[in-house]
C-alpha cells in the first residue's frame, strides 16, 4: 500500500485493516483541531493496586494521579488542541484520547482489528524494552489495551486497560465536538508509512553514510526481530534488528535501528510537516520518561527525515539545533539482503 492511499478510508479487507488503522493514529501527530470532549475514566476495584512497571520503574494504576481504586473521574474538555498536547506533553490521563500517537512508541503488538460499530477496534500489547512505565494506558507491565478509533477523526473514542485478572481502568469519550480539524495530507501519510514498519516484516541490506554523529561504538547484540538489516558504512558493517534494548546499546546503534524502523520516533514528534511527499520536517516533544528515542531525544531539535516508500526505512535522516547539525545519516544504497541498490 503506498504512502499516499494509507489514509483514504478504512479497507473492507480485514487484514489490511490492522494497517490502517496504525497508519490513521500515527497521522494525528500531523494534525491539529479544537475539540470540546466529555470524557469519563473508570478504576476497577482491587483489593490489592498492581504495578504494572517493567525495568525502567513502578508503575500504578493512574500513574500519578493515584485515583482511588473503584473511583470514577470525569473530565469536562473545551477547546483542546492536540498540538497544544503535543508541545506541552501533557500527562492528563485523557491526553492519548486525543493525542493517540503517543501510544505507538510503547506498542509491542497490533491486533485483531474489527469494526464495532462506527469505529475499528483494536487490541494493543506493550513493548516491554519500549513502553514507558508511567504511561497511563500502556505501561511494560500491562497485559493488553483495547482502544476504539473514530476513523473520521483519528481520536479515541475508548480505552480498556488489563491485566491477568481483568479490565484495570476504563475510558470513554461520551460526547465529542471537533472544529477547524487540520487534514493530515502528506505529513500524515509519511507518518503513516514509518508507523506500519512496525507490523511488516523485512531482511534488507544496505550502504550508509555517518556524515554527522559524534557517538562511535559500533558494537550489537541482535535482538530477535522481524525486521532487520545488514548495514555497511566508514565505520564498519553490522547486523541491525528493529528491536533492541535502549538501555545497552550505543546510541549511534539505536539511530541505525530506528532508521529501520522508524516508528520507534513518530511518538517523540510534536508539530509536523511535509516538505514533499516522501519527507517531514518535525520539532520534538518535551523530555519524556526514558526509553528516549535516539533521533529524537531533545525538545532543541529540529528532525527532518525522508522514508523510502517501499520498505518504510528512513533513507536520510538529520537532527538540527541552534542551525549545527547533531545527527545526519543518508542510505546511499538500499535492496534484499546482498542486493542493495543505489538509493535516487
Amino acid at each position: 500500500m503506498a504512502a499516499s492511499a494509507r489514509l483514504v478510508g478504512p479497507p473492507a479487507d480485514p487484514h489490511r485493516l490492522t494497517a490502517w488503522a496504525l497508519s490513521r493514529i500515527a497521522a494525528t501527530a500531523a494534525e491539529d483541531a479544537h475539540v470540546d470532549a466529555v470524557i469519563s475514566i473508570e478504576y476497577a476495584a482491587r483489593d490489592t493496586a498492581p504495578d504494572l512497571g517493567g525495568r525502567y520503574g513502578s508503575h500504578e494504576v493512574g500513574g500519578s494521579a493515584k485515583p482511588q481504586q473503584g473511583a470514577r473521574q470525569d473530565f469536562h474538555l473545551d477547546g483542546i488542541s492536540p498540538l497544544r498536547l503535543r508541545e506541552e506533553d501533557s500527562d492528563e490521563p485523557w491526553a492519548a484520547l486525543i493525542d493517540p500517537a503517543r501510544l505507538i512508541r510503547g506498542i509491542g503488538t497490533v491486533t485483531g482489528a474489527r469494526r464495532t460499530g462506527p469505529w475499528i477496534e483494536l487490541d494493543l500489547t506493550p513493548n516491554p524494552s519500549f513502553a514507558d512505565p508511567t504511561d497511563h494506558w500502556l505501561p511494560p507491565g500491562a497485559r493488553s489495551l483495547t482502544i476504539r478509533l473514530d476513523p473520521d477523526t483519528g481520536f479515541l473514542r475508548y480505552a480498556a486497560l488489563h491485566d491477568e485478572r481483568g479490565p484495570l481502568a476504563t475510558a470513554r469519550v461520551d460526547d465529542l465536538d471537533v472544529a477547524d480539524q487540520r487534514p493530515p495530507g502528506q505529513a500524515g501519510a509519511v507518518l503513516a508509512r514509518m508507523a506500519t514498519t512496525l507490523l511488516e516484516s523485512a531482511r534488507l541490506a544496505a550502504e550508509l553514510r555517518i556524515e554527522v554523529d559524534p557517538h562511535e561504538d559500533l558494537s550489537f547484540t541482535p535482538v530477535p526481530s522481524s525486521r532487520s538489516w545488514a548495514v555497511s558504512s566508514g565505520r564498519g558493517s553490522l547486523t541491525v534488528t528493529g528491536d533492541y534494548e535502549p538501555d545497552r546499546i550505543s546510541p549511534v546503534v539505536a539511530r541505525l535501528a530506528e532508521l529501520l524502523t522508524p516508528a520507534r520516533i513518530v511518538s517523540h514528534l510534536a508539530h509536523v510537516t511535509a516538505t514533499s511527499p516522501t519527507s517531514i520536517t518535525a520539532t520534538v516533544r518535551p523530555l519524556r520518561a526514558f526509553p528516549l528515542s535516539a533521533w529524537a531525544p531533545d525538545s532543541t531539535l529540529t528532525c527532518h527525515f525522508t522514508v523510502d516508500r517501499t520498505t518504510g526505512v528512513l533513507v536520510r535522516a538529520e537532527a538540527i539545533a541552534d542551525r549545527r547539525t547533531v545527527f545526519r545519516h543518508i542510505v546511499t544504497a538500499l535492496g534484499p539482503q546482498g542486493h542493495p541498490e543505489p538509493v535516487n
